[in-house]
């Protein structure tokens, strides 16, 4: 099987749960879509401290950092970052 590339990143959040977030929703679907059976996306928010991961396992690093950046454009523009 084809090794696969990691990447993520921890964004301190603010507040109100940003996975709930219909636009957040569909940000993260469009990635999984996107990835297919060639990889795939996590988003979840810390149960201690208030900080969002977003991480994404594809073909190459650029991939995955091309997703991660895209759904945590929307968690921005969402106002849920601190």
């Amino acid at each position: 099987a084809p090794q696969r590339s990691r990447w993520g990143r921890c964004h301190r959040c603010c507040g109100a749960v940003s996975q709930n977030d219909p636009d957040v929703q569909a940000a993260v679907a469009a990635v999984a879509g996107a990835l297919g059976d060639t990889g795939r996306i996590l988003v979840r928010e810390s149960g201690t401290e208030p900080v969002i991961r977003v991480m994404v396992e594809a073909g190459t690093e650029e991939i995955c950092e091309k997703y991660v950046d895209q759904v945590i454009a929307v968690i921005r523009d969402k106002g849920h970052l601190a």
